[in-house]
């Protein structure tokens, strides 16, 4: 399949990559809040069924519902969905922001797993990576609200 899109040359995704990143996409709000299938569908206006079958890997959910999940968990929640098409999500922040806790826990929290005795020595292990996931993001999120701060100056200059 030729694809005339310059600015955005990437393979179309197929059905199965769908899934698994919407299937992520569940799995990261589950484990991060808590959540069982049934308060995640009740959360975000769909049944159980939804829920559990989009988890699993054996069904869609559609662009409205995936909207939703961004606007009830937060934009960074969908960036598996957009990874699919080479982007990220980041929250327009109307807030100032300091960065500067979000980064420190963050670069703490490398520093942590490289130590030598970090359960991967001064490697990372995978488990170690997704558990720091969290407080990454948390980094990446408030650092991209500064800047959008920042920018908000330049565009009212």
């Amino acid at each position: 399949m030729r694809s005339d899109n310059v600015l955005l040359p990437i393979a179309m995704p197929t059905q199965k990559q769908l899934r698994d990143a919407i299937a992520n996409i569940i799995r990261d709000i589950q484990r991060d809040h808590g959540e069982t299938d049934q308060c995640t569908a009740d959360r975000v206006g769909v049944s159980i069924g939804t829920v559990r079958n989009a988890r699993n890997e054996t069904a869609d959910l559609n662009a409205l519902t995936i909207a939703k999940i961004g606007a009830v968990y937060g934009a960074r929640y969908v960036d598996p969905y957009n990874a699919l098409y080479g982007a990220t999500a980041h929250p327009l922040s109307t807030s100032e922001v300091d960065p500067l806790s979000d980064m420190a826990r963050a670069v703490a929290t490398i520093c942590d797993m490289r130590r030598a005795d970090s359960p991967g020595g001064s490697t990372e292990l995978p488990k170690e990576k997704l558990d720091a996931l969290p407080s990454l993001k948390a980094a990446a999120a408030s650092l991209t609200a500064y800047i959008a701060s920042i920018e908000r100056l330049r565009a009212a200059a």
